[in-house]
């Protein structure tokens, strides 16, 4: 009677929240009814595959069977309550399902029964689990979301070759845990179940849909975990901007995108649901491409710019999401990329066997060479400016955008996933000459003043103060910080950002605009021109990589192992200049962070500055910029060349040629 009160009401929490017919759902799906394989493989897809991991894809086999292997020696994982990093999460526990699916398609391909044996005792393992995660924690959130999906897969894939008993306990985990998230989630009991641009619904989602496809056929009920998640996408589709960029950085992008291709590929399979059909996913192969560090400096550590929360190195994948999108969309540039990443052995094989599905070696690489230098993500608030193509060019990038972006916020009346922004509008980092110059904050609790932007009277932007990043009253003011220009020639690019909206009224801030000038290949001149409705103290952070040291000509230089770099305020004139130290905990968890800043301040009402940033080989000498002022143009020389900043215009021309 319990159990079919709980079935009742999930029932009814289906239709009411999603307002989708389970009749229709199941109607959708009898054709895979009883059948096994279903999810991403079936009888015709594994027989061409046998075939293709002989020729076309047997580098891609070897790595994913070489995967299998070494998961082989581990052996099944161990129950910890604790982890030692991720507190309530038990974050150890998404390992468990990822490593599933690599065992039960090694299994499919070589019918060697020790990947069964693996794929079973792994799935048990899960099953036995007390808890998939802690307290209120427990079978609600990522941990859950993992291992929902991997058991889905061994359900599936698996099927008609585990035992009686083995088969019975998966199933029953899955309905157990499937039906707990899914009733949560209807009902509105999980924080996540409205943040439709973030990653823990994508994640969460995704696995209670792959339990429900493979399960539908013997708990009727689990189409609704089907409907929830295609309803939940849906509207995660109507949010997305077009320019194809993710506000949580590269490394969540990957996280995010994994899980929403995922569900993406079986909806339309087998449900018959285009969702790739959006200017946001024809364009979002380009947001890894331009955020990718120069490829001759690549390491597992040190690949892409750390904006947001997000780390400098690759967290899922992503060639094989990139492999998908240039299937999809015939990109070259994406097949390209992901070659790039996996001929240079840096990419996370969280999901690596989906490169044996998703690679189509139809579609040939194409280097992005004849791709322009720049990049303007118009959505997101992203400039991506760099010399050349070369693998070893300079980087600039700069970010000034709403938080979740100017569609979003146009739409929303709700904050929809803004906890990994940074409160960093007008923010830049610089790459060159194989080494950071110029630094993100990386994942700290969330202070303008971490990031290379304004503060004012000690305090920053919008959304500031927390570990996570508070949307609510940006979203509320309807603030839209925004790229002002993004212009670029071969000698010289031009970007600016208005960053005004981003502050709180009580800051009193009327104007803060910024141009970043960059003469390439080694010199970034920041103008900024900053209005208050009364005298305050302002202070401007700049955070180097590298330890630096001021010269008595009041420039700061500093030297790494391949780059030498030298800061130059240019309008020193009535400003304090000095290096400050910066450390704080981490309540996330994990070690605390400790940076430098060179800080300058001025109290005053209207504030024109300029600095200047160079950088060289470790054995050269870094340029130096030296300014002239007149009424309405500053005139920045470098060399033998000229750059001509026009306030009253914004305009930046250029003479001469370096």
């Amino acid at each position: 009677m319990t159990r079919m009160k709980t079935t009742m009401r999930t029932i009814l929490a289906a239709l009411l929240v999603v307002g989708t017919s389970l009749a229709d759902e199941s109607a959708t799906l009898a054709k895979v009814r009883d059948v096994h394989p279903r999810l991403f493989l079936n009888a015709a897809r594994l027989d061409k595959l046998r075939t293709a991991i002989t020729n076309t894809h047997a580098e891609i086999w070897k790595e994913v069977r070489d995967q299998a292997d070494q998961l082989l020696q581990r052996g099944a994982p161990k129950y910890r309550e604790q982890d030692g990093h991720s507190g309530a999460e038990q974050l150890y526990q998404r390992e468990v399902g990822n490593a599933m699916p690599c065992f039960a398609m090694a299994w499919k391909l070589t019918g060697d029964r020790k990947y069964l044996d693996a794929a079973k005792s792994w799935a048990l393992a899960s099953c036995n689990f007390p808890t998939w995660g802690l307290g209120k924690t427990d079978g609600m959130d990522l941990a859950a979301g993992h291992q929902l999906f991997g058991l889905g897969i061994v359900y599936d894939w698996c099927h008609d070759d585990l035992d009686a008993e083995s088969l019975k306990t998966i199933r029953s985990t899955i309905i157990r845990r499937g039906d707990a998230m899914y009733l949560a989630a209807a009902a509105g009991k999980t924080w996540w179940q409205r943040s439709y641009l973030q990653n823990h619904l994508w994640v969460n989602i995704c696995g209670l849909s792959v339990a429900g496809f493979a399960t539908f056929d013997e708990y009727p009920p689990a189409t609704n975990w089907v409907a929830l998640a295609l309803s939940k996408f849906k509207t995660t589709m109507d949010m997305l901007g077009p320019d194809g960029a993710s506000h949580e950085g590269v490394g969540y992008w990957e996280y995010g995108a994994e899980n929403m291709q995922k569900f993406m590929f079986l909806a339309r399979d087998l449900l018959g649901e285009n969702l790739y059909d959006h200017e946001w996913w024809r364009n979002t192969a380009g947001y890894p491409l331009y955020l990718g560090l120069p490829r001759n400096v690549w390491t597992r550590r040190n690949c892409v710019v750390d904006l947001a929360d997000a780390p400098r190195g690759h967290w899922y994948g992503p060639e094989y999401l990139l492999r998908n999108l240039a299937h999809e969309f015939h990109d070259g540039h994406a097949q390209w990329l992901a070659q790039q990443i996996d001929d240079a052995n840096v990419d996370s094989p969280s999901a690596r066997w989906l490169n044996l599905i998703w690679f189509d070696p139809s579609v040939k690489p194409r280097a992005p060479s004849d791709l322009p230098t720049m990049k303007h993500f118009s959505d997101i608030g992203i400039v991506s400016a760099r010399t050349d193509w070369s693998g070893d060019e300079s980087l600039v990038v700069f970010k000034c955008g709403p938080p979740l972006g100017h569609d979003a916020t146009t739409k929303l009346k709700t904050d929809a996933g803004s906890g990994h922004v940074h409160p960093d509008a007008n923010h830049f980092v610089v790459f060159g000459n194989g080494e950071w110059i110029l630094r993100g904050s990386g994942y700290v609790p969330k202070l303008t003043a971490l990031e290379n932007s304004l503060v004012i009277d000690g305090k920053g932007q919008m959304g500031e103060g927390s570990m996570w990043f508070s949307g609510a009253a940006a979203l509320a003011a309807k603030a839209h910080p925004r790229i002002l220009r993004a212009d670029s020639t071969p000698s010289v690019d031009h970007i600016a950002g208005d960053a005004t909206e981003a502050y709180p009224k009580p800051s009193g801030l009327t104007r803060f605009v910024r141009h970043l000038i960059f003469v390439k290949p080694d010199v970034l001149i920041i103008a900024d021109d900053i209005v208050v409705e009364r005298a305050r103290e302002l202070d401007l952070f700049f955070h180097p990589e590298r330890t630096v040291t001021r010269g008595d000509d009041g420039t700061f230089t500093g030297k790494s192992g391949k780059a030498a770099m030298r800061f130059d305020p240019l309008t020193p004139d009535g400003i304090n200049v000095s290096i400050v130290s910066q450390t704080g905990s981490n309540p996330h968890g994990g070690a605390g962070y400790k940076m430098s800043a060179i800080r300058l301040r001025s109290e005053s009402m209207h504030w024109q500055n300029a600095v200047a940033l160079s950088w060289s080989p470790v054995t050269g000498t870094p340029a130096r910029v030296k300014l002239k002022r007149d009424a309405t143009a500053w005139h920045f020389s470098v060399g033998g060349s000229e750059v001509v900043l026009d306030w009253n215009e914004g305009d930046v021309k250029f003479n001469g040629a370096r």
